[in-house]
């Protein structure tokens, strides 16, 4: 009867040889360790050192602010709205300053009008044309010098009447006494020949007294009326004279009253020189501050940091009312960057880019290179930390990459990024190496 060998099965036919299967443990534990030495001693992990910062725009933003200050009449721009350059962001109310404005104003437009009409009284003329400068006024400014303009051309023909009325009556009154010249000159004649003929009638009775056949009382008669005309004829003369020295004075008053506005006008037009150049410069100081008073948008851009929001609030002198973020200039990183790290950062270095507050999957990281690295560390003033400051530039290729995930609109000033800075390139196994190795330095170095 034959026998059967009958083999074991399950568990039992592997806990033969427990020799074996920590020698197989072994090998699969030595082979994994020596893989992972040859992965980490050849698989690249570079050394860098680490920056937060924020996506700004290539030479900062530009402020808004108001160099004296004033009450609020018009908020015209709310955050993150796009401006020109030029458009009036905000204006402030200047009462005093529009009403001394104003003042000013009228002032300057009358001394204009004053002094053309001062020129053409000067030189003869009844009227004159409106200022060069009243051409480029304003509405409000024009009214104003149409009114300067009628005052001072009613007052022209006044001054020019008065001068003109003072000039006829004195040429009325040399008219007259020159009429009375011709009267005494014609009285002058008539005794002239009374006197004559009554020395022809003397001359013939002399003789015939003489002979006795006239009577003396007739030629004692005679000769008294021929020493009256002669004196008569000598307070013609006379009269005649004083006519004469009359119309001298009426012609001389004549002169002396167009000498006199002459010279009335002169001193008036210096003296109306004088105050336009007084009153001009504070006219143009005035309206510098009113422009000042709206406040212009310095560059074409984006409203960002908006700081005023109240129509009749205060604003100080040099407060920033808000930041205008300029088109069209280059987007660049603006880290902060560790003391400890600083020794590692340099110009031109390499850097590795990505957005920590957009959460995309898709969305890659970006390169850019170091452009400017701060010669000193600065401080917060909030939390006291150091940094330094680094400035870095990203290609537009790179921003592209950025742009076809997010969309142009989304890439702006202001998002907050992590930047890492290539130092040295290194392996893995150097990496785990480095704790060992600056232990065993620092060891090797204690007394």
């Amino acid at each position: 009867m034959s026998e059967t060998l009958v083999l074991p099965v399950g568990p039992e036919a592997s806990a033969g040889d427990p020799q074996r299967d920590i020698r197989q443990g072994t090998i699969i534990a030595v082979l994994f360790f020596v893989l992972f030495l040859g992965w980490a001693a050849f698989m690249p992990l570079d050394a860098g050192v680490y920056a937060q910062g924020q996506i700004a725009v290539a030479g900062n933003r530009q402020s808004v602010q108001h160099r004296d200050g004033g009450m609020i009449n018009a908020i015209n721009v709310r955050e993150g709205q796009h401006v020109k350059a030029g458009d009036i962001l905000i204006e402030l109310s200047t009462p005093e300053l529009r009403a001394a404005e104003r003042g000013l104003t009228s002032d300057y437009l009358t001394l204009l009008a004053q002094r053309a009409r001062l020129m053409a009284e000067r030189s003869g003329r009844r009227d004159f044309a409106a200022p060069a400068e009243f051409a480029s006024l304003n509405p409000a400014d024009r009214e104003i010098a149409q009114q300067v303009l009628s005052l001072q051309r009613s007052e022209l023909r006044a001054r020019s009447g008065a001068t003109s009325a003072q000039q006829s009556v004195l040429g009325q009154r040399s008219a007259q006494l020159a009429q009375q010249q011709g009267g005494y000159a014609k009285q002058r004649q008539a005794l002239i020949e009374q006197q004559r003929l009554i020395a022809e009638e003397l001359a013939g009775l002399k003789s015939v007294a003489e002979k006795g056949f006239a009577s003396m009382n007739r030629v004692r008669a005679l000769e008294r009326a021929q020493a009256d005309l002669k004196g008569q004829e000598a307070q013609m003369m006379a009269d005649y004279a004083r006519a004469g020295e009359g119309i001298g004075e009426a012609r001389m008053q004549s002169l002396s009253v167009s000498s006199s506005r002459l010279e009335q006008v002169e001193s008036d037009l210096k003296e109306t020189q004088s105050k336009l150049s007084e009153v001009l410069p504070k006219l143009v100081a005035t309206r510098e501050q009113l422009q000042h008073s709206e406040v212009r948008a310095p560059a074409s851009g984006q409203v960002v940091g908006l700081q005023v929001f109240t129509v009749g609030g205060v604003v100080a002198a040099g407060q920033k009312l808000m930041d205008i973020v300029p088109d069209g200039r280059e987007l660049v990183i603006q880290a902060q960057l560790s003391p400890t790290d600083a020794d590692d950062a340099y110009r031109g270095q390499k850097a590795q880019i990505r957005f920590v507050s957009v959460h995309n999957r898709s969305l890659p990281l970006f390169s850019g290179t170091v452009r400017t690295v701060s010669a000193d560390s600065f401080s917060d003033e909030k939390s006291g930390r150091s940094f330094f400051r680094l400035e870095i530039v990203v290609p537009e290729a790179e921003l592209n990459r950025v742009r076809a995930v997010l969309g142009s609109g989304e890439l702006r000033p202001g998002l907050p990024v992590e930047a890492v800075l290539a130092v040295r390139k290194r392996t893995a196994l150097q990496y785990l190496m480095e704790p060992l190795t600056g232990a065993l330095w620092r060891s090797g170095h204690e007394d």
